[in-house]
């Protein structure tokens, strides 16, 4: 069938629509007129692969590599940032009945060699990055995503008897090896600064990706955060990236966080960075919420892509907090949760994108909720 595609939508396709109703497109970019093929039919909608593009989107660029791993990178850097932006509004205003209105600010950075961190499988003795909803490994030699670092990694490592490889590079590189049998062969640890601050980290734990965004994305938190908190609440903390700095700034900082690999290297932030007035619970954090006897006057929630749901939301609008600070990697999820703060009692105050994940559809942005 002949499409022209409208939009792109949360996940990285391009919409069109059919005399067959909406057809999502992966690989296309809007104003593309294609020649496209139905691969899978559902109730509402259909997915087809493009076979033959006929008048290209004036926002397409060449490809920056042959692998196919990312999902915009035909698409021009300017005009995926936009992209980004309408997915957020139309995420709040479609799932979270909100109706943002207000300035949408941009945290943005080079779009090659920024990221940090890299998880690899392997096949045949090479690396390779896991295609997408599939099963299928593409094998790499160099990706334009990774820093240089890790690029040369790639190059020189040999992941023979790995089924899986975790690098980090701070820039000295730490890897850890997921043998055949599921034994761990550990290599080096990684120490990364920020301003001031210095983060352990390992492969295996989350950390923020993005090298060229770790200092403005602490700095918009803080921000958000206000300039003298009394005493904050970080959920999701992780080794401490945000409550670390928000340390500095706050009376008293507790973290929270599930993990306990990132509860151990928290705590050694800690002890590295000398605060005196930082400690972190360990514990899953809807439960520890449950229990919690707090009243911290700013919440910062940095959950996983999943959000937290809304019972854990509405537990956090129950502390009455005057501010949260809500970090989301997922616009969907993040906007059926700001409806329940917006329910609960507070106002949308401030709304950044930080694309962390250039030439993806992947979306973070940092949003400030305020009591009434």
């Amino acid at each position: 069938m002949r499409l022209k595609i409208e939009k792109l939508v949360y996940g990285g396709s391009g919409l069109a629509r059919s005399d067959e109703g909406v057809v999502f497109v992966p690989k296309s970019a809007p104003g593309d007129v294609i020649e496209a093929q139905i691969v899978e039919r559902k109730k509402d909608y259909s997915v087809a692969r493009m076979t033959k593009l006929l008048e290209p989107s004036p926002d397409r660029q060449p490809a920056l590599c042959a692998a196919g791993c990312c999902h915009w990178q035909h698409i021009r850097y300017d005009r995926q940032v936009e992209y980004k932006e309408s997915i957020i509004r139309e995420s709040l205003t479609r799932l979270g009945h909100i109706e943002w209105n207000g300035n949408i600010n941009r945290i943005t950075g080079p779009d090659r060699n920024y990221r940090l961190r890299a998880t690899f499988h392997v096949v045949g003795g090479t690396f390779g990055f896991m295609l997408e909803k599939s099963n299928t490994i593409v094998p790499i030699r160099e990706c334009a995503s990774l820093v240089p670092e890790l690029n040369e990694f790639i190059r020189t490592a040999n992941p023979s008897g790995a089924r899986e490889v975790h690098v980090v590079s701070a820039p000295e590189i730490a890897a850890t090896f997921v043998l055949l049998d599921g034994t761990l062969a550990r290599q080096g640890r990684a120490t990364i600064h920020v301003d001031r601050i210095q983060y352990r980290i390992n492969p295996e734990t989350f950390f923020q990706a993005n090298r060229f965004l770790l200092a403005p994305f602490i700095n918009e938190v803080l921000l958000q955060a206000g300039p003298t908190p009394k005493n904050v609440l970080d959920l999701y903390s992780g080794v401490g990236f945000f409550s670390i700095p928000l340390s500095q700034i706050a009376a008293e900082v507790i973290g929270v966080e599930g993990n306990h690999a990132a509860v151990r290297l928290f705590r050694e932030n800690v002890r590295t960075n000398g605060r005196s007035n930082l400690k972190v619970f360990e514990g899953q954090v809807d439960t520890s919420l449950q229990e919690a006897d707090v009243k911290p006057d700013v919440v910062v929630l940095d959950p996983p892509r999943a959000g937290c749901g809304t019972r854990t939301a509405q537990r956090i609008t129950g502390l009455k907090p005057g501010r949260i600070v809500y970090v989301s990697c997922n616009p969907t999820t993040f906007a059926h949760e700001a409806s329940v703060c917006l329910t609960h009692g507070y106002d949308l105050k401030r709304l950044t994108l930080i694309d962390q994940f250039p030439n993806t559809y992947h979306i973070e942005m940092v949003a400030m909720f305020e009591s009434r």
